[in-house]
């Protein structure tokens, strides 16, 4: 029998779903705590796909947004508690918020002078956290909030906390789906690759850049909310613009133009930084040599194996 990309593609997610389901059922806290950062840092690079891949803005902030709304979230929670529809509130606002003042700073660039605006937007936040030692805890990160929490029901053992991981990442995926095929979306990668043709047929290029800004900032906030639960513990390294960078090579990693090829490229780079690097300390180079040979042979990163549609 022939095999078609999409039988691969649907033999491949049937294995990614039974291998999830034994993950669960006989997988121990370290490996549940590990796909929970890699879901919550896909949804991260998926937003940031949204903006690269459909929207052309490599942003080197992004990390920023989803390290500020841990941040929020966290600060918040020692005052308010972490119940989590509160927790996930705050995020998404954190992360809009925080996205719409990078995007009204950076959105009248373009090109190198767009990537440098968003990496100083990202570095004042970093500057303010890193020395607002009172509020933040400075260069020692924040620890000692509250545990998260559903109502009376505790999310904070490992196994609760990578099924909500799930959840939101599931939820993620269609929310940023839904906009890449609505019609803003459309006309966001028509702006990328016409930008005077859909300025003179009345395309406003800042108001639609906004909205991607917005809804990627939503979800990176939703996400980094969420991150700080996973570990107890949150520093400033997440808001810094090396992490914004490595969001980018994650991305490329797994295709820059999908939204399931960050979802891909975040668990192939903290696999390596993970697992291989207790075989070795230079796992850095291995991911440097892993990211020429995607460029090399994957242009479209891992995602260039699946058809065409998948999104």
């Amino acid at each position: 029998m022939r095999l078609t990309a999409h039988k691969i593609a649907y033999a491949a997610s049937l294995f990614l779903l039974l291998a999830l389901l034994a993950a669960c059922l006989w997988g121990d806290p370290f490996l549940w705590r590990f796909l929970t950062e890699a879901l919550l840092m896909g949804c991260a690079v998926m937003s940031l796909n949204v903006l690269i891949g459909q929207g052309g803005l490599v942003s080197l902030g992004h990390g920023a947004i989803f390290g500020f709304a841990g941040y929020a979230a966290a600060i918040a929670s020692q005052s308010l508690g972490a119940e989590l529809g509160l927790v996930l509130l705050i995020g998404l606002l954190a992360g809009m918020a925080l996205a719409a003042v990078m995007a009204l700073l950076s959105l009248r660039s373009s090109g190198l002078f767009f990537l440098v605006t968003t990496l100083i937007a990202g570095q004042l936040v970093w500057e303010v956290i890193f020395r607002w030692r009172g509020l933040s805890g400075g260069a020692d990160g924040l620890r000692g909030f509250p545990k998260l929490s559903l109502g009376g029901w505790a999310i904070s053992q490992p196994l609760p906390l990578m099924l909500l991981s799930v959840i939101v990442t599931l939820l993620s995926w269609l929310a940023l789906r839904s906009f890449l095929r609505a019609p803003v979306g459309i006309a966001l990668g028509g702006l990328r690759d016409q930008p005077l043709r859909m300025a003179a047929l009345g395309y406003q290029a800042w108001r639609l850049r906004l909205y991607a800004f917005l809804v990627a900032g939503g979800v990176a906030g939703m996400a980094g909310s969420l991150y700080p639960y996973a570990n107890q513990y949150i520093s400033p390294q997440q808001v810094h613009w090396s992490f914004s960078a490595t969001l980018i090579i994650m991305g490329v990693i797994g295709g820059i133009h999908t939204l399931l090829g960050g979802l891909a490229g975040a668990g192939a780079y903290l696999f390596i930084q993970t697992y291989l690097s207790s075989y070795t300390e230079r796992w850095q180079l291995l991911i440097g040599v892993v990211f020429v040979a995607t460029v090399l042979f994957l242009p479209r990163g891992l995602a260039q194996l699946w058809p065409r549609r998948q999104a």
